[in-house]
């Protein structure tokens, strides 16, 4: 396990201040920025100069290494005590990951101890309160002005990474490690969380097939970027509101992108959100919901918002243990 630190807004490169075990003090180091276009600076440039960031306090998680073989598939965990030692607001997270993922979460643990990685339990099947995911080996999301996801004290993290290969040789996974950029004291004043739309019913028979399922919104919300998740045969997503705005759409069933808003899209409380997937197995066997992203399916509608309720869980929708 590696925990590492960053000051500055001017850095250019990481550099591990730690060992397995501990929590990092004082480095000097930087993170590359990769990802800037002819459009304009990459979304790390601009969160390494967003003026609501105290950049002594930002800290990375690093993952140890692992293996996947051959053909194989695997969901690995690894816990870590909080790098902080009170209430924080993370302003931006920023993740760096190993080719041949699926996805990865950063969940919540209170009273988390640093720890070994290992197999996730169930299978992968599971769900926590959480401010982060990831279906993209590279991905910086800054919350704007005056947004930020709340740590609350003693509150650290489990970071599962599910991974595939394809390949018919065993890979070394090297790099899952989330950076996260911590706010100037007084800087937050609305809390972001998720919103986790899981359609725990989705089946897909052999040939086409679509699903489709609702939620309808307890609050008021402001929506700062949507995303899908589903699997292997998945075709189409397509996620609306019943205002009227088509949240999300895609055909990709692997690393999605993002749609980010900006100014946020706001919903009222009793808006309803529909989303489906449209499956064209061509496996030959009914595929049910679970974790596998080769042998089950998953329909699941995701959205960035703010504000929380409650900070220690905030995340609105559906949860993995309804379908356990």
């Amino acid at each position: 396990m590696k925990i590492w630190k960053i000051i500055g807004a001017s850095a250019l490169a990481l550099v591990p201040v730690l060992g397995c075990g501990g929590s990092s003090d004082l480095a000097s180091s930087s993170t590359t920025d990769a990802g800037a276009t002819a459009d304009g600076p990459s979304p790390l440039s601009i969160a390494l100069s967003d003026p609501e960031t105290d950049f002594t306090q930002t800290k990375t998680i690093t993952m140890d290494t692992f293996v996947v073989p051959a053909g194989g598939e695997v969901y690995m965990c690894q816990n870590f005590a909080s790098p902080w030692a009170d209430q924080v607001d993370i302003k931006t997270y920023s993740l760096q990951m190993s080719p041949g993922s699926h996805h990865m979460f950063a969940f919540y643990i209170a009273n988390a101890t640093d720890g070994a990685i290992e197999p996730c339990p169930n299978g992968g099947l599971q769900f926590g309160a959480f401010t982060f995911t990831s279906q993209q080996p590279q991905l910086t999301e800054t919350f704007p002005a005056t947004v930020g996801a709340t740590i609350p004290q003693g509150t650290g993290f489990q970071l599962m990474a599910h991974y595939l290969n394809a390949g018919a040789t065993d890979i070394e996974m090297t790099s899952v490690a989330l950076t996260m950029y911590v706010a100037k004291p007084g800087a937050v004043t609305q809390h972001a969380g998720v919103m986790y739309l899981n359609n725990l019913a989705v089946m897909a028979p052999p040939g086409h097939s679509v699903s489709t399922d609702s939620y309808t919104l307890p609050q008021d919300v402001s929506i700062m970027s949507s995303a899908s998740h589903m699997h292997h045969y998945g075709t189409n997503f397509v996620s609306t509101a019943s205002s009227g705005q088509t949240l999300y759409t895609t055909t990709q069933w692997a690393e999605p992108p993002g749609k980010p808003y900006s100014p946020p899209l706001p919903l009222t409380s009793g808006t309803t959100i529909s989303w489906s997937c449209t499956y064209d197995n061509t496996g030959g066997t009914l595929l049910s919901f679970g974790e596998s992203a080769l042998n089950n399916v998953m329909c699941i509608s995701i959205s960035v918002f703010f504000p929380v309720s409650d900070i220690n869980n905030p995340v609105l929708g559906s949860s993995i243990e309804e379908a356990q």
